[in-house]
């Protein structure tokens, strides 16, 4: 049987940038292991399938080459810009059925999706000295203001804020501590950012998540969310409606993960680019 999977560059411009996701439309015909066969056979770090929902607009699975996961933000943004894109839905509010619970959406022009996060869970702080040695960086490189911590917005990440972006990009991640780390932690990775000043992003980030074998990722969604929440209780932004973070330069790819605040919630969004269309058999 053969399966189109939509390969959709997301929180992007080009075909040459953003966060590459397969989408697969009318899924619900495929049962569980072909949804992981497809995802495998595609390699990207997540394959979404879109299927039908009794209680909601849509249903959405996402699977990575090895198993299921509750959610994936920019294979999220990659499905409702490609339904869009293809004429299957119009501008406007959307509920999205996961794993991770009914989540809200919002179409605007273009196809650019925004996607509201759980609110956020803070839990435990991690010392510097721990965490440093295992992205390749002094303890000193740490923000002493920003203390690491785990926060979550619908997955849980370990939020490490360091001094500039010439440490940012010196980093040199032991990938098998990382996992280790994270399975001890109970998250899905570690996402570092520093802050920028006088530039139209508030903060660059990286992103490192070996446990669920992606080494780093050009643009996560959930984990810029609970960043924004964490670098707002915090105080570490500035008072404005809307905020960019960019991500991906590391890899050149760079993309750019929107934010904006509705009361205690985080709505994080961008665009996406159609790239092609992959055909497999399973």
């Amino acid at each position: 049987m053969s399966t189109i999977v939509y390969h959709v560059n997301a929180f992007t411009v080009d075909a040459n940038s953003g966060n590459p996701a397969g989408v697969v439309l009318d899924a619900d015909h495929l049962n569980d292991a072909q949804m992981l066969e497809i995802a495998k056979r595609v390699g990207f770090s997540e394959t979404a399938f879109i299927c039908k929902s009794s209680h909601a607009t849509k249903r959405l699975r996402f699977f990575t080459p090895t198993s299921e996961v509750d959610l994936c933000g920019h294979a999220t943004i990659a499905s409702w810009s490609l339904l869009y894109q293809r004429h299957l839905i119009g501008k406007g509010s959307a509920i999205q059925d996961t794993l991770a619970g009914l989540l809200k959406i919002q179409v605007g022009d273009q196809g650019f999706v925004y996607m509201e996060q759980t609110e956020a869970d803070f839990y435990e702080i991690v010392d510097a000295e721990i965490i440093a040695p295992i992205l390749g960086i002094a303890s000193k490189d740490v923000s002493a203001f920003f203390l690491p911590q785990v926060v979550s917005t619908g997955l849980k990440d370990l939020i490490v804020v360091v001094e500039d972006e010439k440490i940012l990009y010196g980093i040199s991640p032991n990938f098998e501590a990382i996992a280790q780390l994270s399975k001890d932690l109970d998250i899905t990775g570690v996402h570092v950012l520093c802050l920028l000043r006088d530039r139209p992003s508030v903060a660059a980030a990286r992103n490192f998540s070996p446990l669920v074998g992606i080494d780093e990722e050009a643009a996560t969604e959930t984990s810029n969310g609970a960043s924004l929440c964490y670098l707002k209780r915090y105080g570490g932004l500035p008072a404005q409606d809307n905020y960019r973070i960019e991500q991906g330069k590391s890899m050149d790819r760079i993309s750019y993960i929107y934010g904006r605040f509705e009361n205690q919630t985080v709505w994080i969004g961008g665009n996406a680019v159609i790239v092609r269309e992959i055909e497999v058999d399973v």
